[in-house]
């Protein structure tokens, strides 16, 4: 009997002729120039994609704003490292082209809105690194954020193994040509978009950013790269604050706090006006925190889906 509707071989093929992705990390982008289209085919790589914005940030206002928060909410932990990732999330809530990734040489749209970063764990009196990956709701405020950082902070440095880490530690235990095998097998279900959503959640590298605090051993911050493995498309390193005295127009001595960042983009998911717009957007959140506290008025959305 013909019942009037496609039958599901017809409707997958369809989609597939349309452009469908069998992704579950990103929309595809359709509504896009062509140029925007072209590049992923043309630049083939993130790092053959990159771009470097160093910025020097004022941080005079964000230093006391922390301070006072910290003496009105002493069991929330909130430092530089928060107002960073917390103003990051604000700004990706604004200018959605920095949460693309080009996976397969199409550009995808992320589907949440992620940032991972190192932590320092304690184990039998040495410091070893692990990855904390934090979801973020685009109207979270400073103290939503504060929060989420905290626990998974937490979560790394207690005892219980997490799920990267224990992939890590079967994988390289298994002969070298095997590793090999797997990740090239990996990174092409990545590009084919066949990977399922626990690997994807469980692997850094698959997120929105990573943000780098060399601050927290005294470093500047570094012109990073990008990783090819993964989908992670925007880097940000922050260095310590820097403190330098300036003569006012009165004569006397004052003295200013800044902050050294380096955001590293792959190039191909936004122009360089549109990071420019969104690095100012960002270096405002930073000398007006207070706007933090309370969810954005408006989330824009990306209009390439």
């Amino acid at each position: 009997m013909n019942t009037g509707l496609p039958t599901p071989k017809k409707t997958f093929l369809k989609k597939l002729t349309r452009g469908y992705s069998l992704r579950k990390d990103g929309k595809l982008l359709r509504n896009i120039d062509p140029m925007r289209k072209l590049l992923p085919y043309l630049f083939t790589t993130r790092n053959g994609s990159i771009v470097h914005a160093p910025e020097t940030v004022e941080f005079d206002s964000a230093r006391e704003f922390i301070r006072k928060i910290a003496r009105e909410n002493p069991s929330l932990s909130i430092g530089t490292f928060e107002i960073i990732i917390a103003a990051l999330v604000r700004t990706l809530s604004q200018y959605p082209y920095l949460n693309r990734f080009v996976a397969g040489k199409k550009l995808f749209a992320r589907n949440d809105v992620s940032v991972s970063f190192i932590v320092l764990k304690l184990e039998n009196g040495e410091y070893k690194e692990t990855n904390a990956k934090v979801y973020f709701n685009k109207e979270d405020t400073l103290f939503d954020v504060a929060k989420k950082v905290n626990e998974n902070i937490k979560l790394c440095q207690s005892s219980s193994d997490k799920t990267d880490d224990t992939l890590m530690n079967i994988v390289t235990k298994l002969p070298s040509p095997i590793i090999n095998f797997a990740v090239i097998l990996v990174k092409k279900f990545s590009d084919w978009g066949l990977l399922p959503l626990s690997f994807i959640k469980a692997v850094p590298l698959y997120s929105t950013a990573y943000v780098s605090n060399l601050g927290s051993i005294g470093h500047s911050a570094l012109n990073h790269h990008l990783y090819e493995w993964g989908t992670t498309s925007l880097f940000l390193t922050m260095g310590k604050l820097k403190r330098t005295n300036e003569i006012n127009k009165y004569g006397q001595v004052d003295t200013k706090t800044s902050l050294d960042i380096v955001v590293t983009l792959d190039e191909r998911i936004a122009d360089g006006i549109y990071l420019v717009k969104a690095l100012r957007y960002f270096k405002s959140l930073l000398k007006h925190p207070e706007r933090l506290l309370e969810p954005p008025k408006v989330i824009v959305e990306d209009d390439g889906i």
